[in-house]
């Protein structure tokens, strides 16, 4: 009798055993499951180091990638190397100014827009007292550009095709880095700087060397005009276009935080190391900046920058402005 006693309680403790490692089991197999689905998704996005491109930095450093279910690595190189990143599938997305990219969207670089991130970075500055006042009084200078068909260079190549003045041919363009192009003016081997931020603002801050012929954050037309888009990878957007939204929701929440705390993200952008310039510099750039992410100021940036692109002579002569910004402009599927 004691023996089957013993015997039915082993059983009872071999089943209990049983239950609670089968019960173990099932809750391990669910967390394991929940996990893998709940996994964030790896993306890459380029930057070169600038205030224009606040929205990324913010949106990575508030969490706002991984709020759409990202885990994001920022890879920095200048405009070429992104250029090459992107084609080869080494960055999925890049903030960028869209007179910069349009020339190789055209040539076949497989990548979109798909929203406008902010207004107005981008300086022509002269030397004060110069006498370079219009577009006509730059027959025959020299401009000093960081990047040959950037925005910059664009910038002002509208400025001077529109009121008559040939931008190939009678105006000399020299490239330097950003940061000897100040030098390069003291020298005299330039008459004039096109540049973007941060170095358009710092320069514009030595009134009593320089004066401001363009800034495009307030100088019309282009005040109104999106100049930095987020652009994403082609192949993404076919394979995978809800993490191209994923991104995109991302950056433009950033673009909202920077527009409503210019402040807080001038400190942080520089305190990061992503940016040069002192705090003060970069808030001032912030807040002069219209910070308001819109998918539809984007897509019209991007009609403007194909159309001026074609009068200025800056694209192909068989390239239909309208069909290209059809082409390298997007919409995504919950992208507002």
């Amino acid at each position: 009798m004691l023996g089957k006693r013993k015997w039915l309680v082993a059983t009872c403790l071999v089943s209990l055993l049983m239950s609670v490692v089968l019960s173990g089991c099932g809750s391990s197999q669910k967390a394991t499951q929940a996990g893998t689905d709940g996994a964030l998704k790896k993306v890459t996005i380029g930057y070169v180091g600038s205030t224009c491109e606040a929205a990324i930095f913010t949106a990575f450093e508030k969490g706002f990638y991984q709020e759409e279910g990202l885990d994001v690595e920022l890879i920095k190189g200048d405009f070429e190397a992104n250029k090459n990143s992107i084609s080869t599938g080494k960055i999925d997305a890049v903030g960028g100014l869209v007179m910069s990219w349009i020339k190789p969207l055209e040539s076949g670089l497989d990548a979109k827009f798909t929203t406008g991130i902010h207004t107005g970075c981008v300086y022509t500055l002269v030397p004060a007292k110069s006498g370079l006042t219009k577009a006509k009084d730059f027959k025959g200078k020299r401009v000093g550009v960081d990047q040959m068909g950037g925005s910059a260079m664009m910038l002002l190549a509208r400025e001077l095709v529109n009121n008559g003045v040939d931008y190939k041919n009678d105006v000399q363009w020299r490239v330097y880095p950003k940061t000897e192009l100040e030098l390069a003016l003291d020298k005299g081997e330039i008459d004039a700087i096109a540049v973007g931020e941060p170095f358009g603002t710092m320069l514009k801050e030595k009134p009593e060397k320089f004066s401001v012929f363009i800034d495009s954050a307030v100088t019309p037309p282009y005040k109104d005009e999106y100049c930095c888009l987020l652009l994403v990878s082609g192949k993404l957007i076919k394979e995978d276009s809800d993490t191209a939204a994923r991104i995109t929701r991302a950056a433009m929440k950033g673009a909202q935080y920077v527009k409503d705390n210019p402040k807080e993200i001038g400190q942080l952008i520089v305190d990061k190391k992503y940016v040069g310039g002192t705090p003060e510099i970069n808030i001032k750039i912030l807040s002069q900046f219209n910070y308001v992410p819109s998918v539809d100021g984007g897509e019209r940036a991007v009609q403007t920058a194909a159309e001026e692109a074609k009068k200025i002579k800056f694209l192909d002569e068989a390239t239909d402005p309208s069909e290209l910004a059809k082409q390298i402009f997007v919409r995504l599927p919950g992208v507002q």
